[in-house]
């Protein structure tokens, strides 16, 4: 087992957090990533901080609940090698992330993934051992979908994967992008002379949400890719990736494939990525990523220096390679 590693900007083992109520009702487990304590209201006497989880208006309120008591205050979100099911669908994540500085996903602010890919130029090694262990196991995010090629018309023209998110998703406004992404990244490939293949989240595949391209697939020769199987079995049948900041950017370049990003998502603006964002986003990610970095580099802080990873059977602590193997048996069991 790789080296767990200490997080110093993680909350005191002592400390009595507060969260929103929603949390303690909809995520129970969650206590068990903080000693397995009991997690108390934000509005209880006695605490030390607060956790709130994403960027929506629960989480807003427990900030200014924060500041407004003075108490320290970290955000938390999935891990970026989650579980083998859909957390709407109640699967329980084998890691999460715990920033005291902000949202993974936001680029509008330094938040502490960010500052450890700033740092992780000793860390290609362990990135490179981490992904190609990714990359052998087909995994992603989420691990439910069977790995077949999807059905798809055969063609001699270079194959764009343009990324649909779902509306509404905070990842998208965070990373300072819009509908107008979208709708520029749609335009640019249709306009290119490649096929064009619109895959869309699986909360949309599984009718839970809706997608900003859902309809793209009728304008033009945009093709919609809603066949249920993996990431990976996508990404070994295209040329390049176009996202605005989805993780599925992230998944394309651990396999080599080139990734052009309509917004700023954390693995944008080191130097791996064709970047087509506009002034105001370089603008304001200046002074920050200021390496150039290594897909490697990017794996090694995304998957291992920054998440917490757990074994839902006991709530031990495990690391990344662990969490890997969990997941692979997880599949075995249920083909």
């Amino acid at each position: 087992m790789a080296d767990l590693g200490e997080k110093p900007w993680h909350p005191p083992a002592d400390m009595r957090l507060g969260v929103a109520f929603f949390l303690r009702g909809d995520f129970p487990w969650l206590g068990h990533y903080f000693g397995s304590q009991k997690l108390a209201s934000a509005l209880s006497p006695g605490i030390g901080g607060i956790v709130s989880w994403g960027g929506r208006a629960p989480a807003k309120m427990a900030m200014r609940t924060a500041r407004f008591r003075r108490l320290r205050h970290w955000h938390l979100e999935d891990g970026f090698l989650r579980s083998m099911g859909l957390g709407k669908s109640g699967a329980i994540p084998l890691s999460i992330v715990i920033d005291d500085l902000g949202l993974p996903v936001d680029a509008s602010a330094p938040s502490r993934l960010e500052r450890l890919i700033e740092e992780a130029g000793a860390a290609a090694e362990l990135g490179r051992a981490i992904r190609e262990q990714i990359v052998r196991n087909k995994l992603s995010k989420y691990n439910h979908l069977p790995h077949r090629s999807p059905a798809i018309d055969r063609t001699a023209k270079r194959r764009i994967l343009l990324v649909d998110q779902v509306v509404g998703d905070v990842s998208v406004g965070k990373a300072l992008g819009s509908k107008a992404s979208f709708e520029k990244m749609l335009a640019d490939g249709l306009a290119s002379d490649a096929q064009c293949l619109i895959r869309t989240h699986p909360d949309v595949m599984a009718g839970l949400r809706k997608g900003y391209l859902t309809n793209g697939a009728s304008r033009g020769d945009a093709i919609l890719v809603d066949d249920e199987v993996s990431v990976a079995s996508i990404l070994e049948v295209v040329d390049e990736v176009w996202t605005v900041s989805s993780q599925f950017g992230f998944d394309a370049l651990l396999r080599g494939i080139p990734v052009r990003c309509y917004a700023a998502p954390f693995y944008a603006g080191w130097g791996v990525t064709e970047d087509h964002f506009g002034a105001y986003t370089k603008a304001t990610l200046a002074g920050r990523r200021t390496q150039r970095r290594t897909v490697d580099q990017i794996a090694a802080a995304a998957f291992s220096l920054y998440p917490t990873y757990r074994d839902p059977a006991d709530w031990q602590e495990i690391d990344v390679f662990r969490a890997i193997e969990l997941i692979v048996a997880q599949q075995k069991a249920a083909a």
